[in-house]
């Protein structure tokens, strides 16, 4: 399955077998491209052992990829943007995934990456019997359009897109071939909710590879609640 396609089949996965990822498969997931939202933003992570991160998660994965960024406009973003791109791979290799909003590093073992901050982690490994969605059903996700001011059918990989709590921050405005992507949500979740709009905008790039070109643009109309992230072409 190709990542395009596991949009429409992938889903967060909690239960995994704890049995380790083999070292064939990690050779290729460290060797995985990623494209980022800004190129400018040195971003680094590695496969860690779960001794070394904390989480309050009653599952648990023998790895987990740590996430750490420089801290610049639009970080956040941009390790969501990249990091949902992993996750798809990872999904089309048969290992289960979930981003670990709440998982933090272990100060005793935890590396310190000189001017990076760690942003995120994600757990992968061996899931439990079956994990994907086979028949395109079964997302609890808003309507179109509740997450634009026009229905436009180009938007259902992002409305797709996992979020923190489910809570789905994006949305979209047109002018004309021109989109307009703010995030919204609850200010006390503003870093999840940036991630989450960084990574529907990874699902739009998947979907759109050839042709998706994210850019800042002035003058862009405010909307009340919501704060503007970028524009796409």
């Amino acid at each position: 399955m190709t990542l395009q396609e596991m949009i429409y089949h992938r889903r967060s996965c909690r239960s995994f077998t704890g049995e380790p990822v083999s070292e064939e498969l990690l050779q290729g997931v460290r060797a995985f491209p990623m494209k980022p939202l800004y190129p400018d933003i040195k971003v680094h992570w590695d496969i860690l052992p779960r001794s070394q991160v904390k989480c309050i998660c009653p599952w648990t994965t023998p790895q987990v990829i740590c996430v750490y960024s420089e801290e610049k406009e639009g970080y956040l973003e941009n390790v969501g943007f990249m990091f949902q791109q992993m996750d798809l791979y990872l999904q089309t290799l048969g290992l289960g995934v979930c981003w670990l909003g709440l998982g933090k590093m272990n100060e005793k073992t935890a590396q310190k990456i000189p001017g990076m901050k760690f942003v995120i982690m994600l757990a992968f490994g061996n899931p439990k019997g079956d994990f994907l969605r086979h028949d395109g059903k079964g997302f609890k996700r808003k309507s179109l359009e509740k997450i634009s001011d026009e229905p436009d059918a180009r938007l259902e990989p992002a409305r797709l897109a996992p979020s923190s709590v489910n809570s789905q921050p994006w949305y979209f405005t047109h002018a004309g071939d021109i989109l307009h992507v703010y995030r919204g949500g609850r200010p006390i979740a503003k870093y999840m909710n940036n991630i989450d709009t960084g990574i529907a905008l990874a699902h739009l790039y998947v979907a759109n590879e050839d042709t998706f070109r994210f850019l800042k643009m002035d003058n862009v109309p405010p909307i009340a609640g919501y704060e503007y992230i970028g524009s796409i072409q």
